[in-house]
């Protein structure tokens, strides 16, 4: 096996690890473990950040790897959590519920093809550090934290299902939606041997909360998300009008 082939493999091997952990979370869903369930989506979101930076860092991005990405995308981030949270809160609902979960993997699969096609004006955001709706991976986090509340008995998702239901279709529409939000992915990093110790001090101490207070963890860092979709609304615009002046 050639250098080459040695340095597209490892990232393509870390996709596929995520998208046999997106398949284990529905699995563990038909199960009834939710919480395992739950446990390899965050897994598989792992690897959806692991698989970019060792791509990155070895330079070696494809065609092949791209596609797998979003295949993988789209069942660990779309498909598995759609699964979950039906089983986990939305069942009750029966055919209501189905039509929210159908409607949400329907806008994360739009999501991931309008990503792939990069079409505009996503290059001006990109430029300045964000997506352009919610990218999947969020979505998946932000459809799972009423079942996540639940872990923790806060259960107000168990108790409306109606409005969860609602909740979700909200979350699939900002997917597919211009909203700006705040991107680290999009921004220009410089992708070197200092940058990535700088991570994995940083993934060793988020691993460590994780395991210590892995519930609480999820919630506050969704509910940090939801607060910083108007802030980034905010500042994209202010951006954007300050580029105008400029230009005037």
């Amino acid at each position: 096996m050639s250098e080459r082939s040695i340095k597209n493999f490892i990232p393509n091997l870390i996709t596929l690890t995520g998208l046999c952990f997106g398949l284990s979370s529905i699995r563990f869903s038909f199960l009834d473990d939710f919480k395992a369930a739950l446990v390899c989506i965050l897994i598989a979101a792992i690897c959806d950040v692991l698989d970019g930076l060792f791509s990155r860092l070895l330079k070696s991005q494809s065609d092949l790897g791209a596609e797998l990405d979003s295949l993988a995308d789209f069942l660990s981030f779309g498909v598995a959590p759609g699964f979950l949270i039906y089983f986990g809160i939305l069942e009750t609902l029966e055919i209501w519920g189905y039509l929210a979960v159908t409607a949400f993997i329907v806008f994360a699969c739009l999501r991931l093809a309008i990503f792939n096609l990069n079409l505009p004006p996503s290059e001006d955001a990109k430029k300045r550090g964000y997506f352009l709706g919610i990218p999947t991976p969020a979505g998946a986090g932000l459809i799972l934290l009423p079942l996540i509340h639940s872990f923790l008995d806060f259960n107000w998702g168990l108790e409306n299902p109606k409005l969860v239901a609602i909740y979700i279709g909200v979350v699939g529409l900002l997917m597919v939606s211009k909203v700006p939000t705040f991107s680290v992915k999009e921004l220009n990093l410089n992708i070197n041997r200092k940058f990535f110790l700088r991570f994995f001090v940083g993934f060793a101490i988020i691993v460590m909360l994780m395991i210590n207070f892995l519930w609480q963890f999820l919630s506050v860092v969704g509910m940090i998300y939801i607060l910083g979709i108007p802030f980034a609304i905010f500042i994209f615009r202010k951006n954007r009008h300050n580029k105008k002046e400029e230009a005037v």
